[in-house]
């Protein structure tokens, strides 16, 4: 009897240890699996900040070929307006000032022509694969249109436009909502219009000039 009462307490001993065993694994495949999600959020929010990185050197390129057609526009103007002045005053001096009048309105006239607005442009299928950068003073000069109206036909089409600094904000909050597991990626535009709020792109856009 001894022996079997010896036995039974080793066997109850054994169980216990057991039952200490499995929740001790237990608990481990919790923590892998928070651990699984956590990388899983950084994993997401690091191709947000890749993408972000990659937009923002985009938008410096762009700026500067911004600055250097707006800076070569200046100075190819007065140029041609002296090569054609000099020729006028060549066949005919009485012209000269009649040379002068109509430089001065078509220079009033190409001072107006757009440069430097240069925004990130988000399409449909949202951040990151839809995201992009676009010079709309670029493509208002090639179409001879105003700005306004390229901003305008863009938002037609379902893409959001935002300045640098609104595009840098909303990365630094969506990031943050990644890593809170309340967002996953891809963020759809729709999704990113709801977070901007019902007034949707224009409230986002910022029109920083190129002097």
């Amino acid at each position: 009897m001894e022996g079997l009462k010896s036995f039974h307490e080793h066997l109850q001993n054994l169980r216990s240890q057991a039952e200490k065993l499995i929740d001790a694994g237990l608990a481990l495949n919790t923590l892998f699996a928070e651990e699984e999600i956590r990388l899983k959020r950084e994993d997401e929010a690091s191709k947000l900040r890749a993408a972000y990185g990659t937009i923002a050197e985009k938008l410096k390129e762009l700026r500067g070929i911004e600055t250097s057609a707006s800076c070569g526009h200046s100075r190819v103007e007065p140029i041609l307006f002296l090569t054609g002045l000099a020729a006028e005053a060549i066949f005919s001096r009485g012209n000269r000032a009649s040379a002068v009048k109509d430089y001065l309105v078509r220079e009033g006239t190409d001072r107006k022509q757009p440069f430097g607005l240069v925004m990130v442009s988000i399409g449909p299928r949202g951040l990151p694969d839809d995201a992009g950068v676009i010079s709309v003073s670029q493509l208002a000069r090639e179409s001879r249109r105003p700005e306004s109206e390229i901003v305008n036909r863009l938002q037609q089409h379902g893409y959001l436009l935002f300045g640098e600094e609104t595009f840098s904000l909303l990365i630094d909050r969506l990031i943050t909502d990644i890593r809170e597991g309340e967002l996953h990626l891809p963020i759809s535009g729709d999704r990113l219009a709801q977070i901007m709020g019902s007034k949707r792109p224009k409230s986002s856009i910022k029109i920083v000039r190129i002097e």
